[in-house]
C-alpha cells in the first residue's frame, strides 16, 4: 500500500510549476519555444490531408474521454474507479478554466504568428483539454502502477500502456497544431492538472489505507 504522501508532494511541486509558469505566460504571447513548436508541426504535417484531419478529430475528442471513462467504469461495476475518474476530471473541466484563465488573461495564438486551422474562443492559458485529458490517463497509468506493484505485468501489457502514453501526447500535440494553444498552454495544464489528479490519488491511498486497517465484522 503507498502512502499518500508523496502524491501530495507531487501536488505542491506540480502546483508550484503550473503558477511559476503562468507568470511568464500572464498576458503574453509566446514564450520561448511556443512558436517553433507550433511552426515545426505544422510544417511536418500541413492541414488538409487525411492524417491530418484525423489528428484533429482525435484533438476534438479530448473534452469527452471523462466521461467515457466514467461510463465504462459504471458499466463494468468498478464504482470506486468510477468516482475517482469523476473527481479526478470532473471539477477542473467546470471550473478549471473558468477560475484560472481569468486570473492570466492570456490571449490565443494570432493568425499573423501561425496558421489558425480551427479558431477557438476564449483565453488561452492554461489548456482545459490538457487539464482534463491528463486527468483521466494519469488515472489509467495509476492503475497500471497499482497492479505493477502486485503482478509484474508481460511485455505486451508495456507495449499498451506504451501506446496509450503516446496517443495521450499525439492528442494534446493535435491541439497545438491546429493553433489552439501554444505548447506552454498544454504544459501548464498537465501541470494544473497534475496537481489535482495527484491530490485526489492521495485521498484515494488513504482511502484504501482506512479501508483495509478496518476489521471486517464476523458472522
Amino acid at each position: 500500500m503507498a502512502s499518500p504522501r508523496p502524491f501530495l508532494i507531487a501536488a505542491i511541486f506540480l502546483l508550484a510549476a503550473g503558477l511559476l509558469l503562468g507568470f511568464a505566460a500572464k498576458g503574453a504571447g509566446p514564450l520561448p519555444g511556443d512558436l517553433a513548436v507550433t511552426r515545426g508541426l505544422q510544417s511536418v504535417l500541413p492541414y488538409g490531408d487525411h492524417v491530418s484531419r484525423l489528428w484533429q478529430s482525435l484533438g476534438n475528442a479530448l473534452p469527452l474521454w471523462p466521461f467515457i471513462a466514467v461510463l465504462v467504469t459504471l458499466v463494468v461495476r468498478q464504482w470506486n474507479l468510477a468516482a475517482l475518474f469523476a473527481a479526478s476530471a470532473f471539477p477542473i473541466m467546470v471550473y478549471g478554466e473558468t477560475l484560472l484563465k481569468p486570473l492570466y488573461g492570456r490571449p490565443r495564438p494570432s493568425a499573423d504568428l501561425v496558421t489558425i486551422y480551427k479558431a477557438s474562443s476564449g483565453l488561452s492559458y492554461p489548456s482545459g483539454t490538457a487539464m482534463s485529458s491528463l486527468a483521466v490517463f494519469g488515472v489509467v497509468f495509476y492503475l497500471v502502477w497499482r497492479l505493477s506493484r502486485a503482478t509484474p505485468l508481460r511485455i505486451s501489457n508495456w507495449i499498451g500502456v506504451g501506446l496509450v502514453a503516446l496517443f495521450f501526447l499525439l492528442t494534446n500535440l493535435a491541439r497545438i497544431h491546429v493553433g489552439a494553444h501554444w505548447l506552454s498552454d498544454i504544459l501548464g495544464g498537465w501541470c494544473f492538472g497534475g496537481a489535482w489528479l495527484a491530490v485526489c490519488l492521495a485521498v484515494h491511498e488513504f482511502w484504501l489505507q482506512r479501508k483495509q486497517a478496518t476489521p471486517v465484522p464476523t458472522p
